[in-house]
């Protein structure tokens, strides 16, 4: 061979060495050539640069499933598998050659390695490790060396969520990529899935999902590693092991630095780690990775390619054929030799087996690729029918048993799994009818499984996507990461909305989600929350900045009174108030938020609590003032004990103190706007609408009270109502009225109609009249209550009129109110009272008469 290998080049290096581009460029200053390929996606890659570079009509693409091969094609991009051995070009290009070490395939390549040729050039493509052994075959061969454009490092083990963007992530099973997948979803929004299984349709378009940067993560199988040139900045190993189609072994420290040599591209360094849960690996192996030092191949699968189809035996003869070198190890038991071997023993099969053709068409049909991977009898099954329908058919293949066979196919409805194996299986047929002239409308065939392949394959890839990748997390990743804040909208109410999807609202300082949330990604959802906390802390920076006029407490008559007071900024809730060290001193406090830090809360809560001072100081004057030491001894204890209570207090405690008050304390009292009533001190400025709720909620906050109703306050400025729930009589006190028999009163309209009741009574029993009614807003019943309460009995006399006088026991006229049943007094028992006493209203009565 030695005179033979002038013509022939190896590029060696490790990953990203530029060496496919430069084996591309050489093809093309050749007039002709055959590119061959370790996978049909890496085929259809260069295949489609080809087409750009020198039109569609010179370059020919050929694998195991899709020929598309022009009359004036010069150039010939193909799977290893496919190469055409009949095709004279001036340079033949193999691609990975170190794969001819491989357990599975390792024998096709070196029979490419020894027996494809270019006119004038023949190049190899591969690791460094390969250089030992292709010096052994071809002692003349030119090797140029290509070092790697970027350097690879370790890092320390790491966990997913660890993971930087542009990460790939790989796994050795499809469960276990699945499983990353969904991890994936969930904490980073999204992730593309590359298997050896999927159909390279679905691997194109979930790569182009990567590229793309619609995720930032990829979990792939070690598909990844044979020449799949993507933007990976990192490579991280979920498993040191797997599963080669025959036991559990580690992987080679070759194998390991073929996938993590994926990371980095061009001049842009890469990294590579394992997780946790993968193990350990020793220090050494990690220097030859980084180093891209490994120990070279010492051998390569082979196996004889010059077959004799005369007979069975002599074609298991063939195959038996050992090697002259011994850097050569004996391929056997190589998957289309074990399908021959199973059914040549089948007695329906072997009854054929009787001439050269069929012993070939044999052969033929045991190579067809067990593309669903199912290694047991199913598959044996299938190529048998093939074989014997072929065989009863004239080596053709019937339309309507084609037909019936890939009909079902025809429905794309499924998940995954059921995607999957159907793809797996038209693939077979995709297969059948690019490699074999068995049916008759072949190119008919070709369109129809080609298509079907290609829905199922869209299907599977939609399917991918919306189970692996967050819709929302679009915006969020790469190019858009930039412009969320546009993305995002908040609109005059404050929701949010994600590309017309109403997220939640902005409610004050928090965010409150809706109930039906179309993301359930982790991932997206933190985002929008992030995108929501800067919107939210723009809106405690115009909090701070606002005036304090645009703080309030909402609509206090709608307030519960067990449900905490709360303050408003506009009209959103951004505060409450809890309890303090006096009634008038309530703390206001931010309420809690997520999206709200501590420092945030800090500053709006001082700043409430400064509105909530001013509020009280200027509102509610002077009840939350120090003003005793300016006050004289004389009357601080009355201005004490009803600046305690809400501005009013009874006058009785103060009787004897007032007989003496002189004109200088009375006029202290005025100026801190306490009036003198005949039952009450009281202060007017206090009575009013807003002072009155304020004191209602103060005492509300101070006084923990669990009724669920509404706090019993007048409307529209009226100065009585009716209320029939129970409340302490300090919180009517609170709001200056007066409640009896749930009918509640203003103080000061109460000392209106005392006063003209006193008026009436200095010229003898009075009747019930409308300037007694009239100003409080009472009925008869009502004002008889309130009669009572000021000390005056009646009696009732014609058209059920109430006549009233004052009551002997004025001591007891409060007991007498409480009573439940207050009876009028029996007529006949006071006879001789009313002629013993002149001034009785009988003695008036008799006069009107």
């Amino acid at each position: 061979m030695s005179g033979e290998d002038e013509n022939l080049l190896a590029i060696l290096g490790p990953t990203n060495t530029g060496k496919t581009y430069t084996a591309f460029e050489k093809l093309f200053s050749f007039s002709s050539g055959i590119f061959g390929f370790p996978l049909r996606l890496l085929a259809r890659e260069n295949y489609d640069k080809a087409v750009v570079k020198i039109g569609l009509n010179n370059v020919a693409l050929i694998t195991g499933e899709e020929k598309i091969v022009p009359k004036e094609a010069k150039y010939f991009f193909c799977t290893v598998e496919s190469m055409p051995k009949n095709v004279m070009v001036d340079c033949v290009i193999i691609d990975e050659i170190q794969l001819a070490a491989d357990y599975e395939r390792g024998h096709i390549f070196t029979d490419r390695l020894l027996n494809l040729r270019g006119n004038f050039q023949t190049i190899f493509l591969g690791s460094l490790n390969i250089e030992n052994i292709l010096k052994k075959i071809y002692p003349n061969i030119k090797v140029e060396k290509k070092n790697r454009f970027s350097q690879l490092t370790f890092l320390r083990k790491q966990n997913f969520s660890k993971l930087e963007p542009r990460s790939a992530i790989i796994a050795f099973n499809i469960n276990k990529v699945y499983e990353i997948a969904e991890n994936i979803r969930t904490h980073k929004g999204g992730a593309a899935v590359v298997l050896g299984s999927l159909s390279p349709r679905t691997r194109n378009a979930q790569v182009e999902v990567y590229e793309n940067k619609n995720v930032d993560y990829l979990v792939a199988t070690d598909a990844i590693g044979m020449g799949l040139n993507l933007n990976i900045n990192h490579v991280s190993f979920s498993s040191l092991e797997k599963f080669d189609g025959r036991y559990n072994r580690n992987l080679a420290p070759n194998e390991l630095g073929q996938i993590a040599g994926r990371a980095g591209r061009y001049k842009q360094d890469g990294t590579f780690s394992y997780t946790k849960e993968a193990g350990d690996l020793d220090p050494l192996i990690i220097q030859q990775i980084e180093t891209h030092n490994f120990d070279n191949i010492q051998k390569i699968y082979w196996r004889n390619a010059d077959l004799d189809f005369n007979s069975t035996a002599t074609l298991l003869s063939s195959l038996k054929k050992y090697p002259i070198n011994n850097y050569f190890i004996h391929k056997k038991n190589a998957l289309d030799e074990l399908n021959f071997r199973n059914l040549i023993n089948d007695n329906e099969i072997n009854k054929f087996l009787i001439s050269k053709r069929n012993i070939k068409l044999l052969w033929e049909v045991c190579q067809i690729p067990d593309f669903e991977k199912l290694f047991n009898d199913n598959y044996l099954l299938l190529l048998k029918d093939i074989y014997l329908i072929l065989i009863e058919n004239n080596y053709n293949i019937p339309e309507d048993w084609i037909n019936k066979k890939i009909s079902r196919l025809s429905n794309f409805d499924g998940g995954i799994p059921e995607l999957s194996i159907k793809i797996s299986q038209i693939r077979t047929w995709t297969y059948i009818t690019n490699n074999h002239n068995w049916l008759k409308n072949e190119y008919y065939w070709k369109e129809k499984t080609q298509q079907i392949e290609n829905v199922l394959s869209d299907q599977l890839h939609n399917s991918l996507t919306n189970k692996f990748i967050d819709y929302s997390s679009k915006f969020f990743i790469g190019k858009q990461k930039l412009q969320d804040n546009q993305n995002i909208l908040t609109k005059n109410n404050n929701e949010i909305f994600l590309d017309h999807n109403k997220y939640g609202i902005i409610n004050g300082f928090d965010l409150i989600e809706d109930k039906k949330i179309f993301s359930q990604s982790l991932f997206s959802i933190s985002n929008i929350k992030k995108s929501a906390r800067n919107m939210i802390n723009e809106k405690v920076e115009n909090f701070l900045q606002a005036p304090l006029d645009s703080i309030n407490f909402g609509d206090i008559a709608k307030s519960k009174i067990k449900d905490d007071t709360f303050i408003y900024w506009g009209q959103e809730p951004i505060g409450k108030l809890k309890k303090g060290k006096s009634i008038y001193r309530p703390v206001a406090e931010a309420l809690n938020s997520e999206y709200l830090s501590s420092e945030n809360k800090l500053l709006v809560s001082a700043k409430l609590q400064k509105w909530v001072d001013s509020e009280i100081n200027e509102t509610l004057y002077p009840l939350n003032k120090n003003i005793f030491d300016e006050l004289n001894s004389e009357i601080r204890a009355i201005a004490f004990n009803c600046l305690e209570k809400f501005g009013n207090y009874p006058i009785e405690n103060f009787k004897n103190s007032l007989k003496e008050i002189t004109k200088e304390s009375k006029l202290q009292l005025s100026k801190l706007g306490i009036r003198i009533g005949a039952k009450y001190f009281f202060i007017p400025n206090l009575l009013k609408k807003k002072p009155l709720e304020y004191c209602a909620i103060l005492w509300k906050t101070f006084h923990k009270n669990d009724q669920d109703n509404f706090l019993p306050l007048p409307q529209n400025g009226r100065v009585s109502f009716t209320s029939k729930l129970k409340m302490p009589e300090n919180y009517w006190q609170s709001i200056g009225y007066i409640n009896i028999k749930n009918f509640a009163f203003r103080i000061d309209v109460f000392e209106k109609i005392f006063f003209v009741a006193r008026q009436k009574i200095k010229k003898g029993p009075f009747l019930e009249s409308s300037d007694l009614m009239n100003p409080i807003g009472c009925n008869s019943d009502q004002l008889k209550d309130i009669m009572l309460f000021c000390g005056y009995d009646y009696v009732t006399i014609s058209d059920q009129k109430k006549l009233y006088f004052l009551s002997k026991n004025k001591k007891n006229s409060k007991k007498i109110i409480n009573k439940k049943n207050n009876k009028i007094l029996n007529k006949k028992n006071n006879k001789n009272n009313i002629k013993r006493d002149p001034n009785s209203p009988f003695a008036v009565l008799e006069k009107l008469l």
